[in-house]
Order: structure tokens, then C-alpha cells, then sequence
């Protein structure tokens, strides 16, 4: 069998792999790579940020070579390209893999620091071979101390008859998006502790007015003095909520109080009690809380999304209700959340719920959360306008809208000229 290939001037230069220059490799294999190479080294042309490599390992050989890395990859190293596999290995601080699961159990995160990846590279190896891919993230520590995130993703193709697999990939710096994520984190944790704090302070009010409830004289103040406490707790938590959604998907910030604006608007319009209000308004404001277990790449992707990563998101609704059902509201805040991606018609989620069936409060919120959407920006498109935001609500009035929910909120916009209270960077306006 022919071991050898002949010499290629573009794939030479500066390179330092292996298998090119080796005899005891194929020649599918290596005209194969040859291809490979150059076109990496044409779509390096381009100027993509992306930065290409490819990888290569023997069996089950724990050391990694490369038989090619971009330009960028070696620059962001500082090293010479025959020692980017050392350089790189000795830089990973900790790595980053994200699971898909069932629609229910959604994506599972599994970190491993820089000494667990050393003792588990085997497992993690025969998992890529297995899926055919590798997706990771990895937090880098550079000469100059500085640290960056770096996700990887790779196609695994192997050759059998040379014990090869090789690695085609690209890595990409998402540094903002994993420092989001990590800022997420200590806000969520920062609201569990204020959830848990508040609801030990609600539990411990609750049994002292249990208590002072036979004193008369004192009952109805100590009960008015209760309610505002009650109030401002619950105000504060949802604030903080609120605040937390915010840094976690700055791409919509301010969305979630433009949509309870309209939200409002559209109830008092028709002639809700201000009981029922005061509970639309609170579930507005965190109508969106549960995007917290979306990750933050998902939430900010350019893109169309996939299968999987919409069903993740449409999860959203249910995490919201798992938090919001541990808080005692005075109002049905965690069913409204649950509902406001319910359609009329049944085919919203995550219950597919239909008609009467779905709360007042949440039919209206998902018409303000529809025609707000669709007015603002998205990472994923352009505004649509306020015009074809209202075209599709009157489309589909009686179908998937309330028709009664649909009627007051074109009246607010075409005879009342509503106004949003904030713009669309979430600032109050004057």
C-alpha cells in the first residue's frame, strides 16, 4: 500500500504535525489531511475569528498533537506553533461541558478542573469518538496572567487502518458570555438567600399574628402593620428578581417592565379589579425568570436555534413556577408565570392549556409579551415594528389572542396613543 504523498507547498510551510511526514501512515489518510489543511488555511483568508485547528492522537495514546493550528490560536498563545499541544495543555484551568437531555431534564453542565481533566481524558476521549464531536468550554490562563474563555468544537472522524483520529475544530473566545454566567450564578445565589430569608421572616410574622390575633385592640394594627411588610418583602424579592434577570440577558433588558406596562394597561382598560392588577404586575415584572437555566450562549445566539435549545427555552415558564410556587403570594403569581406562553387555541406550552382554562392575567400578559417582542430588537433579528406586532394580535383574535385582550390593546395604541413608561434600554422615560 502507498505510505507516502508528494509534497504539497501550501500544506509545508511551517508545518509541524506528524503524519505528513511520516511513512507508516496511508495515503488516503494523508491526502485527506492535505485537503483539510488547506482549506483551513483558505478559510483563515476570510479573516473569521474563529481559530482553526486540528488535532490528531493514536490509539489510545494520551498525548494530542497537531497537525495544524491557526494563526490566531498560535498568537493568542505566544508560542511557536510545534508547541501549541504542551502550551495549551499546561493553560487549561478548568473545563466545561454541556449535556443535551430529555425536554424535561433540560442540559446538564459538568465542570471539571485542570487536575480532573488529567485523570478522566480517557472517558472524556471515548465520549467524543462515540458522539463523533466534542463541544466544550475552556477557561485559559495566558503567560501574562490574564484568563480567557475559550469554547471548542470539533468533529471526530477515525481512521481505523492508521489507529488515527483526528480532530477538526475551531475555537471561539466567549469570555463575556462565561463571565455572564458566572455573575448569574452569584445573583441567583444572592436571590435564594434573600428568598430564604424573607420567607424565615414571613413564616416567623405569620405565627406572631397567629398569636396577637386574640389581642383586639392591637389585631387590625398589627395586621395593616404586616400587610406593608408583607408588601415591601414581596416587592423587594421580585425586584431583586427582576434586577438578576436583567445582568443575566442584557439583550432584554428593560423587556420585562415594557411588557408589564402594557400588560397594565391593557387591564385597566378593561376594567379589572386592582387586586387582580397588582398581581399582573408582579408576575410581569418576573415573567421571564426562569431563562436563568438557559445558558447564557443560548440566550445571546445570533442565530436560528436549534431543536434542542428551543426546547430548552421553553422551559422557561415551568422553572418559574418551581421558584415562585416556594413563595407565598397573595396573588396567583406563580400560575400566571406558568401560563403566559398558553394559546387560546392550545397549541401554546407548557401545558397546552386552551380557552378558558388559562388565567385572565395570563392572556393578557401574553399579548403585551407578544407585540412588546416583536417591536424590539433581538439578538436573533431586527425589530419586526409596532405595525406588524399589531397586524399579527388582530390576525389571530380568537384563535391564539383573547379577543377581548386583543380589542383593548389596539384601542390603547390607536385611540389612546400608549406610551411605554420605559424605553427599550429599560430606562425610565420623561
Amino acid at each position: 500500500m502507498e505510505s507516502s504523498i508528494k509534497s504539497d507547498p501550501l500544506v509545508d510551510l511551517k508545518y509541524h504535525g506528524r503524519i505528513l511526514s511520516s511513512d507508516i501512515y496511508s495515503a488516503s489518510l494523508k491526502r485527506h489531511l492535505t485537503t483539510c489543511i488547506k482549506c483551513y488555511q483558505e478559510f483563515e483568508k476570510t479573516g473569521s475569528a474563529a481559530m482553526l485547528y486540528i488535532a490528531a492522537w493514536e490509539g489510545n495514546d494520551k498525548r494530542i498533537w497537531y497537525e495544524y493550528a491557526g494563526r490566531d490560536f498560535i498568537a493568542l498563545f505566544e508560542c511557536e506553533q510545534h508547541e501549541i499541544g504542551e502550551v495549551f495543555r499546561k493553560s487549561v484551568k478548568d473545563r466545561r461541558i454541556y449535556k443535551d437531555l430529555d425536554v424535561k431534564a433540560g442540559i446538564q453542565k459538568q465542570v471539571k478542573s485542570h487536575d480532573e481533566i488529567s485523570s478522566t481524558w480517557e472517558k472524556l476521549r471515548e465520549e467524543g469518538k462515540n458522539a463523533g464531536k466534542i463541544e466544550a468550554v475552556y477557561k485559559i490562563k495566558l503567560d501574562q496572567g490574564n484568563t480567557t474563555w475559550l469554547k471548542d468544537q470539533a468533529t471526530i472522524e477515525i481512521y481505523e487502518q492508521d489507529n488515527i483520529c483526528l480532530s477538526l475544530g475551531f475555537l471561539t473566545i466567549v469570555s463575556k458570555e462565561m463571565e455572564a454566567e458566572d455573575k448569574l450564578k452569584k445573583h441567583h445565589d444572592l436571590l435564594e438567600t434573600i428568598v430564604q430569608e424573607r420567607t424565615a421572616e414571613l413564616t416567623k410574622l405569620n405565627r406572631q399574628l397567629q398569636q396577637e390575633i386574640e389581642e383586639r385592640k392591637l389585631t387590625q394594627k398589627k395586621l395593616g402593620h404586616s400587610y406593608l411588610q408583607l408588601q415591601q418583602s414581596l416587592d423587594e424579592i421580585v425586584h431583586a428578581m427582576s434586577l438578576t434577570l436583567e445582568e443575566r440577558d442584557p439583550y432584554t433588558a428593560g423587556h420585562q417592565r415594557r411588557t408589564t406596562d402594557l400588560a397594565l394597561a391593557i387591564a385597566r382598560e378593561m376594567k379589572l379589579p386592582e387586586h387582580e392588577t397588582k398581581g399582573l404586575q408582579m408576575a410581569g415584572l418576573i415573567h421571564d425568570m426562569g431563562k436563568i437555566s438557559v445558558p447564557g450562549e443560548i440566550l445571546s445566539k445570533p442565530g436560528r436555534l436549534n431543536n434542542a435549545e428551543l426546547q430548552l427555552i421553553k422551559r422557561h415558564p415551568q422553572v418559574a413556577y418551581d421558584i415562585l410556587n416556594q413563595i407565598d403570594f397573595p396573588w396567583s403569581v406563580d400560575q400566571i408565570v406558568l401560563q403566559h406562553h398558553e394559546k387560546l387555541d392550545g397549541s401554546g406550552y407548557p401545558q397546552g392549556l386552551s380557552g378558558e382554562k388559562i388565567l385572565l392575567e395570563s392572556r393578557i400578559l401574553c399579548v403585551a409579551d407578544v407585540v412588546e417582542t416583536m417591536e424590539t430588537h433581538r439578538p436573533y433579528r431586527p425589530s419586526l415594528g409596532r405595525d406588524a406586532a399589531l397586524e399579527e394580535i388582530s390576525k389571530n383574535r380568537g384563535i391564539l389572542y383573547d379577543p377581548d385582550v386583543v380589542d383593548a390593546c389596539l384601542r390603547l395604541f390607536r385611540k389612546t396613543g400608549f406610551q411605554y413608561s420605559t424605553d427599550s434600554t429599560g430606562s425610565a422615560t420623561i
